[in-house]
């Protein structure tokens, strides 16, 4: 039987450095954005938190993108 999948939803992360540890490493804050549209682009995912960043104090340390899909059996 095949397993048939859906996107229902879509979030944007931001990871940031927000200064650093006692180590002296650089400590990772995360900006998380939800509803984003289910057919946006990874080009636009990008472009989107490239701008966040870009209006805050925060060096970019990385872009996510977390997809959460519902999954059933096709018949």
């Amino acid at each position: 039987m095949a397993v048939k999948k859906a996107m229902t939803d879509l979030k944007l992360q931001i990871r940031v450095e927000d200064g650093l540890t006692s180590a002296e490493t650089a400590k990772i804050k995360s900006l998380s954005y939800s509803n984003i549209k289910l057919d946006a682009t990874d080009q636009e995912l990008m472009d989107a938190g490239k701008a966040i960043v870009g209006i805050t104090n925060y060096l970019l340390s990385g872009i996510r993108c977390v997809q959460t899909h519902d999954m059933v059996d096709e018949a």
